[in-house]
């Protein structure tokens, strides 16, 4: 039988490389996404895929040494800091140390200099370098950097990440973040609304409004009562008037759970995890919350990360998704954590005027459209953590976290959350809104039409419309006979013809 690593078969003729070979290496439990190898015959390329395997070619072989497969990480995998931190941590620090000075001023040696130090707040025992050249952390063509460069005069390093050292997501720059990056969906907002009159605007904004807040909660798998949708509705239309903070999180958590008597309104004194029990209350987790006893830095820094975000003025929906995925990771209260990771994207491109003051973007409408592709997301990135999370049951049927897992929260690839959000955005703006607006003015033409012929209270007119709307274009029966029993069969099927011609 072959050699297995992370429950897979290693291919033939191949051994472990880069993040492979070092989590074998330093035997430790990560979630890694990408498995690395190389072959010892030469490929048809510099590498290949094979099943779960990124199959490099000989040429790139290195030497069979913990720095070697460092280098070679940096340099041909997409960067992982919870893994690098994780192998600095069990690296010997006189050894790497060593290895570091051998070349300080190479590029690589830079970085594995400048991110040993960064991600384990220690010093290594190295001068600082002389005056030189600086070098970018991230490769510009590669990932989303921040603009915004800190230089460290001691690496002689460009910190172009978008994160700082306590939490720092990274984002990969795809085919498809660059289309979207560079179609200037900002305009197109402009465009759409820009002939459309105020009133239709405000009245699609209050109709997407309702929609986005009943979604909301009809992706928790919630019915609540008209008033607590209406309510909550009212909160996002609120949404970017508010600078984030810990007592802000409070006070949403308050008005979204109501006088709630069997849950603790704020950050969570207890643990939580999504999943299921078995008939004896045995916690079966999917995903387990931020251990409490992390929250309130976790929460700190997140709000000091959302700051950084703000001055380094990185593109709103980027920046959207970072602070509402790494909430929702975190998962920071006992109960409503969904909702207000979701209200949390409305508050960044509200603050950041992505979208016109008034208008709502229905996001939570475009997710429950899509609402598979968002759990798929949330779960490729929460399942591997999982592994990495010992736990034991509680009398209370909880779950009690047996490790530190601090680490686990504070930097993820948000890669494809980034991706999911633009394509919801791009959805908004092309098919949801002008959708709307057509409706409402399809629908004003059909009652203009409708009143010059028949006179009917205000009221009971739009409900007319709506019935036939409703019924593909024809009054049922049972709805005429309830409340339009005084109206003609002729004048039905004119009715019925104004609104068909209006809605084509």
């Amino acid at each position: 039988m072959g050699i297995t690593f992370n429950n897979q078969i290693l291919p033939n003729s191949c051994q472990l490389i880069g993040y492979s070979w070092l989590i074998n290496h330093f035997n430790l439990e990560l979630p890694l996404r990408q498995l690395c190898c190389i072959s010892q015959k030469r490929l048809a390329g510099q590498s290949i895929h094979k099943g779960q395997w990124l199959i490099y070619d000989a040429q790139l072989m290195v030497e069979d040494i913990a720095y070697s497969h460092l280098e070679f990480a940096l340099k041909h995998e997409y960067i992982d800091l919870l893994i690098l931190k994780r192998i600095f941590q069990q690296y010997p620090l006189q050894e790497i140390s060593q290895s570091i000075d051998i070349n300080p001023k190479r590029i690589l040696s830079k970085k594995i200099w400048f991110l040993y130090e960064f991600l384990l707040n220690k010093r290594l025992p190295l001068k600082d370098l002389p005056v030189g050249k600086y070098d970018d952390l991230l490769d510009v063509k590669k990932y989303i950097i921040s603009e915004k460069i800190i230089k460290s005069k001691r690496h002689k390093i460009n910190n172009n990440l978008i994160g700082t050292a306590k939490l720092c997501p990274i984002i990969r720059k795809t085919e498809k973040l660059r289309h979207y990056l560079d179609s200037n969906l900002n305009k197109k907002i402009s465009n759409v609304l820009g002939s459309v009159s105020n009133s239709l605007i405000k009245r699609a904004a209050s109709f997407l409004l309702l929609s986005d807040s009943k979604a909301s909660f009809e992706i928790e798998g919630e019915r609540p009562a008209k008033n607590r949708i209406e309510s909550w509705g009212k909160i996002i239309n609120e949404a970017g008037k508010t600078i984030l903070s810990i007592n802000e999180i409070q006070r949403l958590h308050s008005i979204l759970l109501g006088n709630s008597r069997f849950i603790k309104i704020g950050l969570r004194e207890e643990e939580v995890f999504l999943g299921d029990r078995d008939r004896d209350n045995y916690p079966i987790p999917e995903f387990i919350g931020a251990n409490s006893k992390d929250i309130l830095e976790l929460m700190n820094d997140w709000i000091e990360l959302e700051q950084k975000l703000l001055e380094d003025e990185i593109d709103p929906i980027l920046h959207a998704t970072i602070i509402a995925f790494i909430f929702v990771y975190v998962h920071p209260l006992e109960d409503g954590n969904g909702r207000i990771h979701r209200y949390l994207i409305h508050h960044v491109l509200a603050n950041r005027n992505f979208y016109p003051k008034g208008m709502i973007f229905p996001i939570s409408t475009v997710i429950l459209d899509n609402i598979k592709r968002y759990r798929d997301i949330l779960v490729q990135h929460t399942s591997p953590l999982m592994k990495m999370i010992n736990w034991e049951a509680t009398e209370n049927g909880n779950v009690k976290i047996l490790n530190n897992t601090e680490d686990l929260y504070r930097y993820f690839d948000a890669t494809s959350s980034c991706e999911f959000i633009f394509a919801c955005v791009e959805k908004t703006i092309k098919e949801t809104l002008p959708n709307e607006l057509k409706y409402l003015n399809s629908f004003d033409k059909a009652y203009i039409e409708i009143n010059e012929i028949i006179e009917m209270p205000e009221n009971k007119l739009k409900s007319l419309i709506t019935y036939i709307l409703q019924n593909e274009h024809k009054l049922s029966k049972n709805k005429k006979e309830k409340y339009f029993d005084e109206l003609t069969a002729h004048e039905i099927k004119t009715i019925e013809d104004i609104v068909v011609n209006n809605f084509l």
